[in-house]
Protein backbone atom coordinates (compact mmCIF):
# COMPACT_ATOMS: atom_id res chain seq x y z
CA UNK A 1 0.00 0.00 0.00
CA UNK A 2 2.90 2.36 0.69
CA UNK A 3 4.21 1.75 -2.82
CA UNK A 4 0.75 2.60 -4.24
CA UNK A 5 0.69 5.97 -2.43
CA UNK A 6 4.25 6.76 -3.45
CA UNK A 7 3.59 5.90 -7.06
CA UNK A 8 0.41 8.00 -7.11
CA UNK A 9 2.25 10.97 -5.65
CA UNK A 10 5.11 10.49 -8.08
CA UNK A 11 2.74 10.27 -11.05
CA UNK A 12 0.89 13.39 -9.94
CA UNK A 13 4.17 15.24 -9.61
CA UNK A 14 5.29 14.15 -13.07
CA UNK A 15 1.90 15.10 -14.54
CA UNK A 16 2.03 18.59 -13.01
CA UNK A 17 5.65 19.28 -13.93
CA UNK A 18 5.73 17.75 -17.42
CA UNK A 19 5.69 21.15 -19.12
CA UNK A 20 8.86 22.22 -17.29
CA UNK A 21 10.69 18.90 -17.41
CA UNK A 22 9.60 17.60 -20.78
CA UNK A 23 8.83 14.20 -19.26
CA UNK A 24 5.40 12.92 -20.26
CA UNK A 25 3.28 11.38 -17.56
CA UNK A 26 2.36 7.73 -18.09
CA UNK A 27 -1.24 6.78 -18.85
CA UNK A 28 -3.61 6.68 -15.90
CA UNK A 29 -4.23 3.03 -15.09
CA UNK A 30 -7.51 1.54 -13.96
CA UNK A 31 -6.39 1.16 -10.34
CA UNK A 32 -5.33 4.81 -10.18
CA UNK A 33 -8.66 6.15 -11.44
CA UNK A 34 -11.07 7.40 -8.78
CA UNK A 35 -13.90 5.06 -7.83
CA UNK A 36 -16.37 7.88 -7.09
CA UNK A 37 -16.68 11.50 -8.10
CA UNK A 38 -18.10 14.44 -6.10
CA UNK A 39 -21.63 15.45 -7.04
CA UNK A 40 -20.56 18.91 -8.25
CA UNK A 41 -18.61 17.37 -11.14
CA UNK A 42 -21.94 16.25 -12.67
CA UNK A 43 -20.63 12.90 -13.93
CA UNK A 44 -23.93 11.19 -14.62
CA UNK A 45 -22.28 8.07 -16.01
CA UNK A 46 -20.07 7.57 -12.91
CA UNK A 47 -20.70 6.78 -9.25
CA UNK A 48 -20.99 10.01 -7.28
CA UNK A 49 -21.08 11.05 -3.65
CA UNK A 50 -22.32 14.21 -1.96
CA UNK A 51 -19.28 16.37 -1.22
CA UNK A 52 -19.25 18.62 1.86
CA UNK A 53 -16.17 20.55 0.75
CA UNK A 54 -16.37 24.24 -0.12
CA UNK A 55 -16.78 23.39 -3.82
CA UNK A 56 -19.70 21.13 -2.97
CA UNK A 57 -21.31 23.82 -0.82
CA UNK A 58 -20.86 26.47 -3.51
CA UNK A 59 -22.34 24.12 -6.09
CA UNK A 60 -25.36 23.45 -3.84
CA UNK A 61 -25.87 27.18 -3.20
CA UNK A 62 -25.79 27.96 -6.91
CA UNK A 63 -28.18 25.11 -7.70
CA UNK A 64 -30.66 26.37 -5.11
CA UNK A 65 -30.55 29.94 -6.47
CA UNK A 66 -33.69 30.74 -8.45
CA UNK A 67 -33.47 33.16 -11.34
CA UNK A 68 -36.54 34.53 -13.02
CA UNK A 69 -35.93 34.45 -16.75
CA UNK A 70 -39.59 35.18 -17.49
CA UNK A 71 -39.27 38.94 -17.90
CA UNK A 72 -41.43 41.03 -20.16
CA UNK A 73 -39.43 41.66 -23.35
CA UNK A 74 -41.59 44.63 -24.33
CA UNK A 75 -40.79 46.39 -21.04
CA UNK A 76 -37.08 45.71 -21.54
CA UNK A 77 -37.14 47.10 -25.08
CA UNK A 78 -39.09 50.20 -24.02
CA UNK A 79 -36.66 50.87 -21.14
CA UNK A 80 -33.64 50.77 -23.43
CA UNK A 81 -35.07 52.68 -26.42
CA UNK A 82 -34.56 56.16 -25.03
CA UNK A 83 -30.84 56.84 -25.10
CA UNK A 84 -29.28 58.65 -23.39
CA UNK A 85 -31.11 57.50 -20.32
CA UNK A 86 -32.89 60.18 -18.32
CA UNK A 87 -30.86 59.33 -15.22
CA UNK A 88 -27.72 60.54 -17.02
CA UNK A 89 -29.01 64.09 -17.35
CA UNK A 90 -27.81 66.75 -14.93
CA UNK A 91 -30.02 69.67 -14.00
CA UNK A 92 -28.65 73.05 -15.14
CA UNK A 93 -26.07 71.41 -17.41
CA UNK A 94 -25.29 74.69 -19.15
CA UNK A 95 -23.48 75.98 -16.07
CA UNK A 96 -21.05 73.03 -16.27
CA UNK A 97 -20.48 73.03 -20.03
CA UNK A 98 -18.17 76.05 -20.10
CA UNK A 99 -15.92 74.57 -17.39
CA UNK A 100 -16.01 71.14 -19.05
CA UNK A 101 -14.89 72.61 -22.40
CA UNK A 102 -12.01 74.45 -20.73
CA UNK A 103 -10.89 71.30 -18.92
CA UNK A 104 -11.16 69.19 -22.08
CA UNK A 105 -9.19 71.70 -24.16
CA UNK A 106 -6.45 71.91 -21.53
CA UNK A 107 -6.28 68.09 -21.32
CA UNK A 108 -5.99 67.84 -25.11
CA UNK A 109 -3.26 70.51 -25.14
CA UNK A 110 -1.23 68.71 -22.44
CA UNK A 111 -1.52 65.31 -24.12
CA UNK A 112 -0.59 66.72 -27.54
CA UNK A 113 2.42 68.44 -25.97
CA UNK A 114 3.66 65.10 -24.59
CA UNK A 115 2.96 63.41 -27.94
CA UNK A 116 4.99 66.08 -29.81
CA UNK A 117 7.79 65.97 -27.27
CA UNK A 118 8.31 62.21 -27.60
CA UNK A 119 7.20 61.77 -31.20
CA UNK A 120 4.18 59.59 -30.48
CA UNK A 121 1.44 59.30 -33.10
CA UNK A 122 -1.65 58.23 -31.13
CA UNK A 123 -3.16 59.28 -27.81
CA UNK A 124 -4.09 55.66 -27.13
CA UNK A 125 -0.40 54.79 -26.88
CA UNK A 126 0.08 57.34 -24.10
CA UNK A 127 -3.09 56.36 -22.26
CA UNK A 128 -2.28 52.63 -22.36
CA UNK A 129 1.44 53.09 -21.76
CA UNK A 130 2.16 50.81 -24.72
CA UNK A 131 4.13 52.94 -27.15
CA UNK A 132 4.42 51.20 -30.51
CA UNK A 133 6.89 53.44 -32.27
CA UNK A 134 8.66 56.72 -31.63
CA UNK A 135 8.53 58.97 -34.70
CA UNK A 136 11.01 61.48 -33.30
CA UNK A 137 14.57 60.71 -34.41
CA UNK A 138 15.81 61.75 -31.00
CA UNK A 139 13.99 58.86 -29.31
CA UNK A 140 13.80 56.32 -32.14
CA UNK A 141 17.29 55.01 -31.42
CA UNK A 142 17.06 55.35 -27.64
CA UNK A 143 18.78 52.44 -25.90
CA UNK A 144 16.88 52.81 -22.65
CA UNK A 145 13.34 52.42 -24.01
CA UNK A 146 12.04 51.02 -20.73
CA UNK A 147 13.08 54.16 -18.84
CA UNK A 148 11.69 56.33 -21.62
CA UNK A 149 8.34 54.56 -21.47
CA UNK A 150 8.27 55.04 -17.69
CA UNK A 151 9.01 58.74 -18.18
CA UNK A 152 6.11 59.07 -20.63
CA UNK A 153 3.78 57.13 -18.33
CA UNK A 154 4.73 59.46 -15.48
CA UNK A 155 4.04 62.52 -17.66
CA UNK A 156 0.58 61.16 -18.48
CA UNK A 157 -0.14 60.43 -14.82
CA UNK A 158 0.64 64.07 -14.01
CA UNK A 159 -1.95 65.08 -16.63
CA UNK A 160 -4.48 62.65 -15.11
CA UNK A 161 -3.90 63.99 -11.61
CA UNK A 162 -4.37 67.53 -12.90
CA UNK A 163 -7.63 66.45 -14.57
CA UNK A 164 -8.93 64.92 -11.35
CA UNK A 165 -8.12 68.13 -9.45
CA UNK A 166 -10.07 70.16 -12.03
CA UNK A 167 -13.06 67.85 -11.80
CA UNK A 168 -13.23 68.23 -8.03
CA UNK A 169 -13.12 72.01 -8.37
CA UNK A 170 -16.23 72.11 -10.57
Amino acid sequence: MVFFKYSTIFLNSVAVDFAKNGVSAPQLTRELRPQQYPHYMEKSDKTTYHSNTILGELYDDIQSYNTNFNFNEDDEITATLSFPYQSFFINEIESYMKDACIIKNEYDRDVKRVMRQYGIKHEAEIVSGYILQFTSKQYAKETKLFELRNEITHAYRVIQDKLVEWLFLI
